[in-house]
């Protein structure tokens, strides 16, 4: 259960990156490639699209 309450953090924290610093539909496909990654039991895949959607919020704030 624990596991379902960080992914709903990261989305929630996710989707305000999104809206706040306007990341696109680049960041839009990162954030939907971490989610199906968690989904679909890929930790690779939902690791580098997390890690790149960070990269990528963390670009456009500076």
């Amino acid at each position: 259960m624990v596991i379902f309450q960080v992914v709903g953090a990261a989305v929630e924290f996710g989707m305000a990156q999104l809206v706040q610093t306007e990341l696109g539909f680049a960041g839009l496909v990162l954030l939907t490639l971490a989610l199906v990654g968690v989904r679909a039991g890929h930790p690779r895949l939902a690791g580098w699209a997390a890690f790149l959607f960070v990269l990528l919020s963390l670009q456009l704030q500076t």
